[in-house]
């Protein structure tokens, strides 16, 4: 008979004041959500998240498409309750969480993803990560920008380009395993990933523990690491005693789709059938101008292509602009400390910032010790986390009057704010 042992664990690590991280563990249900937005609204996001997926708890699916397909509703549900209560509540704006979320159906394992949480399987004591980043560092890996190495330690890691809640839309990655006896599953949030290498993660899942040591371990481990952020894991060992009759004897491919509503099938072969249509209407073999009409077609199948890619580049430049204008961060422009919209970085020759506000302040005026953080860039929740901060910011005549040492050029209820605001920035959300 089939079983499916299941683990976990969350905690608030060594750095948090509390916990914005929830896991969700059923029959056959799992995910794991990491929580932004700072004190209350982070934990609301990610409790709200899982809400929607835990509604799939006992369900009967006619088959596997059936079973992905409830699965990304969910997801799509939960984005747009989260987004709807960061509207209507105010205390709420810009929470979000990341959500990754696994239903076993028979011998399926689906995955539903959104966010830098990962999900990783252990298959023949190999460990392979089956969800992507989706982060700015990850996407500046892609494109060759930043090596892998390099992206462990840039200062816009934790910038997330995916999150439940930060938009009325949202883009699912899906993810299907023909699952194997042995197999082990591995959900967790970046408190665990951030400080624990693969290598190691994968060493303790090769263990012969059972999954609740092993999840204390990685917790552990974490810890141990610093634990700056919150740690959540959940492990899934599945066992099948009938799959070593009818396994095949190659491995089962794992699918991904990176849309909503995906479809199989060429999209360049697609749209560029049309261009086989020439003014004198469908060449049949044989006719007097058959070979000039062959140079229609190939020209109107280059021209349908190179209009779906214009369409393809338009749609992700607009989704990126939508999704730059809701971050900020506080740097120099100069020797000017002011306000930018956007991210710090550069795609080839795109600036991905913009200057929005500029402030009194100068970078001479502010305390040495300061200053880097500042150069680096400090990421904001929005314009008015940005404004806070910098209303926070230490200048050098404060530093004389041990009164005034900690409160910046602002009062008590400004360094208050901007303490939530640097608590906010140091989660896993868009501004992480």
């Amino acid at each position: 008979m089939r079983s499916i042992v299941a683990a976990g664990r969350t905690d608030v690590g060594q750095v948090r004041e509390g916990n914005e991280d929830a896991l969700l563990i059923r029959d056959g249900l799992f995910a794991v959500a990491d929580g932004m937005g700072g004190h209350v609204a982070g934990e609301v996001a990610s409790a709200t998240a899982l809400e929607q997926v835990e509604g799939l708890d006992g369900r009967v699916f006619q088959d596997a498409d059936a079973a992905i397909g409830a699965l990304r509703t969910a997801v799509v549900e939960a984005n747009r309750t989260v987004s709807q209560l960061a509207e209507e509540h105010p205390e709420y704006r810009g929470m979000g969480t990341t959500l990754t979320a696994a239903m076993v159906e028979g011998r399926r394992l689906h995955v539903a993803h959104v966010g830098d949480s990962r999900a990783y399987l252990l298959r023949d004591g190999q460990l392979r990560q089956l969800t992507d980043d989706h982060t700015l560092v990850q996407h500046l890996v892609d494109e060759g920008q930043i090596t892998a190495s390099e992206a462990d330690t840039h200062p816009q890691r934790s910038i997330i380009t995916r999150a439940i809640g930060i938009g009325t839309e949202v883009e699912v990655d899906t993810i299907t395993v023909d699952l194997r006896a042995g197999d082990q599953l591995l959900l967790c949030s970046d408190g665990l990933t951030g400080v624990v290498e693969d290598d190691r993660i994968g060493e303790l899942l090769r263990s012969d523990d059972p999954p609740q040591v092993i999840v204390d371990q990685l917790v552990q481990e974490a810890n141990d690491g610093g634990g700056p952020d919150n740690i959540t894991v959940v492990l899934l060992r599945y066992e099948d005693p009938d799959a070593a009759q009818d396994a095949p004897t190659s491995t089962a491919p794992i699918t991904i789709s990176s849309r909503t509503d995906a479809t199989d099938g060429d999209w360049a072969a697609g749209v560029s059938k049309y261009g086989a249509l020439t003014r004198g209407g469908p060449t049949q073999p044989g006719e007097p101008d058959d070979e000039r009409r062959s140079v229609g077609a190939i020209f109107g199948r280059a021209t349908a292509i190179v209009l779906a890619l214009a369409l393809l580049a338009g749609l992700v430049y607009g989704g990126g602009q939508f999704l730059l204008s809701r971050e900020y961060f506080v740097a120099t422009d100069g020797d000017e400390v002011v306000i930018y919209q956007g991210v710090d970085a550069q795609l080839g020759p795109l600036e991905l910032s913009r200057v929005v506000e500029r402030s009194e302040l100068e970078l001479d005026d502010v305390q040495e010790w300061y200053r880097p953080t500042l150069e680096a860039g400090r990421p904001a929740a929005d314009l008015a986390d940005a404004r806070r901060i910098i209303r926070g910011i230490p200048v050098r005549d404060a530093a004389d009057d041990p009164d005034d040492a900690d409160d910046g050029i602002g009062d008590d209820d400004a360094d208050v704010a901007d303490d939530e605001v640097e608590d906010a920035a140091a989660g896993s959300g868009p501004v992480g």
